[in-house]
Parts: C-alpha cells; sequence; structure tokens
C-alpha cells in the first residue's frame, strides 16, 4: 500500500501522461504483470488509464453528455463502480463517556478512524490533520484512549473495498456532533453514485432550498467522515475540482480512480 500511494502521488505531481506500463514498472522496481497487478487490486483499474483520467479535461464535468471529449476518454461501463457503502449517520447529543481511535495503513496515505458505542466518529487521513486533535475538539469531555475497535475494523474494511468490492460491508453506524442540517448534506452526498458529480448548488436544489449552496459548502467541508461520505464528489460550477480538506490532489486522485 505504502509502495502505490508514493506511486500514484509521483503519477500526479511529475504528470505522466505519456508514460507506458514498460516504464512505470521499471520506476516502482516491479514486474509489468505485478504493476498492473498492484493497480487492479487497490484500484480496480489500469494504471495508464487511470493517470490519463488523472489530466482528462472532463475530470470534473458534471454533466458527462455535455462534457469536452478528449483522446482520454472512454465510455466502458465499469462495474466495480456500482459498489455502495451505505452509512447510518446520527447526531451525537452528549459527549460518550470513551472515544477510541488506531491508526490504519491505505493505500491514499494512513488513516485515523476513531469510533465510541454508538458509530463511528471519525475518519480522516493523517498526513493532512492531525486525527487526534480534531478528535478531542470534538469530544472534549470524553476520555480519548487509542485502542482499536470491532467498529473502526468494519470502517477499514470498508475503505478497503471502497474501489473494489471483495466482501459485503453491512450499513455502518456513524455517531457525529454536527447539525442536522449537515447531516442533510452528508446524506445528500450519499446517494451520489460512484464517477457522479455535484456543486454546492446541485445538492442545495436536492435539498429544496436553491438559495443554500453556501451553507451546504460549509457541511461539505465539515465531513468528519472522509471517502465513505464522499464529499470529494463535489465540484466547482466552473468545472474545476475545487479545494478538498485533505489535499487537491488526493480529490484529483478520487476522481480519476472513479471516473
Amino acid at each position: 500500500m505504502e509502495l502505490l500511494f508514493k506511486t500514484l502521488k509521483w503519477m500526479l505531481d511529475s504528470q505522466q501522461i505519456g508514460i507506458t506500463t514498460e516504464e512505470l514498472a521499471k520506476k516502482v522496481e516491479l514486474g509489468e504483470w505485478e504493476t498492473q497487478h498492484l493497480f487492479q487490486e487497490y484500484l480496480g483499474k489500469d494504471p495508464i488509464r487511470f493517470v490519463q483520467d488523472a489530466f482528462s479535461p472532463s475530470l470534473a464535468q458534471v454533466h458527462k453528455e455535455q462534457a469536452q471529449i478528449s483522446i482520454f476518454d472512454s465510455f466502458e461501463a465499469n462495474e466495480e463502480l456500482s459498489v455502495r457503502i451505505d452509512l447510518d449517520i446520527q447526531i451525537v447529543e452528549e459527549s460518550p463517556a470513551d472515544v477510541y481511535y488506531s491508526i490504519f495503513p491505505y493505500f491514499m496515505g494512513n488513516v485515523f478512524i476513531a469510533s465510541h458505542e454508538s458509530g463511528i466518529c471519525q475518519l480522516t487521513f493523517e498526513d493532512t490533520e492531525v486525527g487526534s486533535i480534531r478528535l478531542r475538539r470534538s469530544f472534549p469531555k470524553s476520555t480519548i484512549r487509542e485502542e482499536r475497535t470491532e467498529l473502526q475494523e468494519l470502517a477499514y474494511e470498508a475503505l478497503m473495498s471502497y474501489f473494489v468490492q471483495t466482501v459485503d460491508i453491512p450499513v455502518i453506524p456513524v455517531a457525529v456532533k454536527a447539525t442536522p442540517f449537515q447531516v442533510q448534506v452528508w446524506n445528500q452526498l450519499q446517494e451520489l453514485a460512484k464517477s457522479e458529480l455535484a456543486t454546492s448548488g446541485d445538492l442545495a436544489m436536492r435539498l429544496g432550498d436553491p438559495n443554500a449552496s453556501k451553507a451546504v459548502r460549509s457541511a461539505v467541508g465539515a465531513n468528519p467522515i472522509a471517502l465513505l461520505i464522499p464529499c470529494h464528489r463535489v465540484i466547482q460550477n466552473t468545472g474545476k475540482i475545487g479545494n478538498f480538506r485533505w489535499g487537491s490532489w488526493r480529490k484529483r486522485l478520487l476522481l480519476a480512480i472513479e471516473k
């Protein structure tokens, strides 16, 4: 996973649009078959197609039928993208007595996963924010313990199955400090299919208030559950990728995998 993470980051940073599988295999010091297998196992996607999609002009286009077509685009269906992971998001009214956390390895960077007796309460990338600091701000009255739980394991299993389904994942309970409006927005994000994008204005319309775009953007930015609540699928109405709490490069990576 660490090798794949470094490889993906390098491919984005150096814009390896014209790279071949042979050249990539030499870079990662693997055979060509092993290199292909590495990408297929975790991303369900060919490495060359990934980097082409990452720099496609239509990467952040909401309406695919109106998107600019480039030599990088293909309309082959990917059945893996139909995989859905459902969350049951509840609001925590009072701070739980104990909150537990662990750090897990992941091919997009180590993830910090926290839980308490009612559900998962945080899933964040450690390279962009210290998870324990955010957790203590969210639950200042709780006792914070570094300890792995079954709920954390379930969330991690969902991450590992996010792009290539390996097991059926049950509905994951999520219990967070939030407003009812934030939960409404996060539930709308869950309704977006993989490879489906939306603007904050689109989400505001779906919520029945076309004037709520700013509030929607705020709710998207406050998302405490990376990936599983797919805030990375919210892009600007100009067709630009836009900001992302855990790095715009990571957002480009996610959109390219899902494209």
